[in-house]
């Protein structure tokens, strides 16, 4: 999902956590960093490194008052689905993103307003009327396929004022996502869903030590952290309490627990997609019938088939999974990162964990990320600057610099308060959540509304059966459905 970025991984942790120290209220400053090196000319050169090059690098262009118009879903309290908030709360986080915005509005000389509920009507309905009164909709990406079939939709890579190879785009979204040259899903660093939306795995460290296990963070770090593992995992964790010969979730503990999101967690980091997109061929490509699909989908049935894993795995209720693992009785629970809003009360140490990968021969890992909201940009803005132009550019140069901002000074505040909290195993988790904001990867099933696909996956892997016959009869109805979809994106575009 993405272009290059041009720094490494290790600068931007040392860049997020300065960051971090900043005063989201104010200029920026620059602040001579602490260096451990021998070379006098290393050391001159860090001293005047700012600990804000994004937002440095942003370009500051008068915008004349114009106001910039957002329509959004209702907030959703167990997500991060937000712009803006109307004031300061004393809430470190919101009042990080209350301060940005209002930074980058003095900066700009512009306003930025956001209207909560109906978000995707309401761009439907200003691009029939041609009134523009919606510059930009924050929504679930699901809504994409439709608004584009029907032509509502300008790529954000088709206005001059945007650079999404700057890393505060997200360049999985980039890669995985765009068809056709163009890249309609605006995920940046402006709302934190499409942090929140990353699948998962919280873990129990207390029954890691209490059952003698090999802790996952340090498998993951020594490229040990496979299906097969964390099979062994589960197993060996897995307890019928009172000895009556019947697991349940309310009283035994279990190796693994929560959302199964299609086993998409799983395909993502072993490689695979269930759906891909060919730009050379202009079409859309459907794997459920590879080898190496195959392989992995029966690999993933090891753990989650229902009759052979129904002592070690409970995916069938998402609440009850929650309470067991809150009550220290389930090893791994499965949901996003954004469900840690309700895991602040637990007592025991936990941490984070990426879901494991088949096997390491093949390094194309990624991290999967479920139906996030996303910027959708309308392809019909207001003129409020009446230069006889849409308002696009403008648009863009606000982007560009809320971004930026973030990047440099707020996104710091997401991830400590997000991964950071009373019990957990802070520096390891927040270590596991920055290598995964790297190299998240997105569904073009969910994108582009391809229906059954998923589901036909599920039902397959649920009973470790019937590959064969379901992947030809999705595969005969794909050919239409993709086909139609480009050319109806075509038609509009």
């Amino acid at each position: 999902m993405k272009k290059l970025i041009s720094f490494s991984l290790a600068l931007l942790f040392v860049l997020l956590s300065a960051a971090g120290c900043s005063d989201a209220t104010q200029e920026p400053e620059e602040t001579t960093p602490v260096i451990t090196t021998n070379d006098p000319a290393a050391e001159l050169e860090l001293e005047t490194e700012s600990l804000t090059p994004f937002w440095d690098a942003a370009e500051k262009v008068d915008l004349q008052g114009i106001t910039l118009n957002a329509s959004c879903e209702n907030y959703d309290s167990n997500f991060y689905n937000v712009l803006d908030w109307d004031e300061l709360t004393g809430e470190r986080l919101n009042d990080a993103v209350y301060d940005r915005n209002r930074y980058v509005e003095e900066a700009l000389n512009c306003l930025f307003t956001s209207d909560y509920g109906s978000a995707v009507q309401k761009l439907e309905q200003s691009c029939i009327s041609g009134s523009g009164d919606i510059d930009m909709t924050y929504a679930l990406m699901s809504n994409g396929g439709s608004l584009l079939q029907k032509g509502y939709l300008k790529a954000f890579n088709s206005v001059d004022t945007i650079d999404m190879s700057q890393p505060f785009w997200d360049q999985g979204a980039i890669r995985s996502l765009s068809i056709l040259g163009q890249t309609f899903c605006g995920m940046i660093d402006f709302g934190f869903d499409h942090y929140d939306s990353m699948s998962v795995l919280f873990y129990n460290g207390e029954l890691v030590e209490e059952y003698r296990l090999e802790d996952p963070y340090e498998l993951f770090k020594n490229q040990e952290w496979t299906i097969d593992k964390m099979k062994e995992l589960i197993v060996a964790v897995s307890t019928d309490q009172n000895g009556d010969g019947k697991y349940s979730l309310d009283r035994d503990v279990y190796g693994l627990a929560g959302r199964e999101y299609n086993f998409q967690p799983i395909l993502f980091a072993s490689g695979e997609r269930l759906v891909g997109w060919d730009e050379a061929n202009e079409t859309f490509t459907f794997n459920f019938t590879n080898d190496r699909f195959l392989q992995v989908a029966e690999g993933i049935a090891t753990i989650y088939d229902e009759s052979a894993n129904a002592d070690y795995v409970h995916y069938s209720d998402y609440d009850l999974g929650r309470t067991a693992f809150s009550d220290g009785r389930v090893l791994f629970y499965s949901r996003l990162l954004g469900d840690f809003k309700q895991l602040r009360e637990i007592e025991d140490d936990y941490g984070v964990i990426c879901f494991p990968r088949y096997d390491y021969t093949n390094q194309d890992t990624s991290y999967f990320v479920q139906n996030p909201t996303t910027l959708f940009l309308p392809i019909v803005v207001g003129d409020d600057n009446r230069d006889g132009e849409g308002d696009f550019n403008e648009i863009g140069v606000f982007l560009q610099a809320v971004g930026a901002y973030t990047l440099d000074v707020t996104l710091n505040e997401y991830i400590e308060n997000a991964v950071i909290g009373k019990g957990m195993r802070d520096q390891n988790s927040a270590d596991m959540v920055r290598v995964m904001m790297q190299n998240r990867n997105f569904d073009l099933t969910q994108a582009f509304s391809f229906p059954n696909m998923a589901s036909g996956l599920y039902t397959c892997i649920k009973s470790n059966s019937g590959y064969a016959s379901v992947g030809k009869k999705l595969e005969r109805s794909f050919g239409k459905l993709s086909d139609k979809i480009v050319e109806e994106v075509k038609e509009h575009q």
